[in-house]
C-alpha cells in the first residue's frame, strides 16, 4: 500500500514541476535544486512531512509566480522546519498573494454552472494562431474523439 505522505508529494511535485517552466531560466535552475534535494528526504515519516511542507509551500509561491527567501537561493545541506527557515514576513506575502487565486472557493454558490471563463473567439483554423510559442521546450496538443456516450 502506498504511503500517503509520497502520494501527496509526488503530486505536489508534478504540479510544481510543471508551473516552474513559467519562471525565468535561472530560477528554474534553482527551483530544480530544491526538487531534488526536497526528493532525497525520504528517510522517516517526519522527514516526509518536512518535506511535504515544503513542497507546499513551494507550490504557493508559483501559483503566485513569486519565489522568495529562502527558495531563490540553493538549499542548505540539513533541512529544518519550515516556519523556521522561511521569513515570517515571506510566508505572509505568499498566503497574501495567494488568498487571490483561492478567492472562488469561498463563493461556491456563485453562478454555478455558469461560464466563468471568457475565450477568446476565433475561427477554428486560428487556433495555432492565439497559441502562446514556448520559448524552451514544446507544446502538444492532442484531441479525442469518439461517437460513444459516457
Amino acid at each position: 500500500m502506498a504511503n500517503p505522505l509520497d502520494e501527496n508529494f509526488f503530486y505536489n511535485s508534478m504540479l510544481a514541476k510543471a508551473l516552474v517552466q513559467l519562471l525565468p531560466p535561472n530560477e528554474r535552475s534553482i527551483m530544480r535544486m530544491w526538487f531534488d534535494r526536497l526528493l532525497e528526504l525520504d528517510r522517516t515519516n517526519i522527514e516526509k512531512e518536512i518535506r511535504n511542507e515544503y513542497m507546499w509551500f513551494i507550490l504557493l509561491m508559483l501559483q503566485c509566480q513569486k519565489i522568495r527567501d529562502p527558495f531563490n537561493a540553493v538549499p542548505p545541506n540539513e533541512i529544518e522546519n519550515l516556519r523556521d527557515l522561511v521569513p515570517s514576513k515571506v510566508y505572509e506575502e505568499i498566503l497574501v498573494a495567494n488568498d487571490d487565486n483561492m478567492a472562488w472557493l469561498d463563493r461556491p454558490d456563485e453562478k454555478e454552472g455558469g461560464r466563468r471563463v471568457q475565450f477568446k473567439e476565433s475561427a477554428p483554423s486560428n487556433f495555432f494562431h492565439n497559441q502562446p510559442l514556448p520559448n524552451e521546450g514544446i507544446i502538444c496538443y492532442l484531441s479525442a474523439f469518439s461517437d460513444r456516450g459516457l
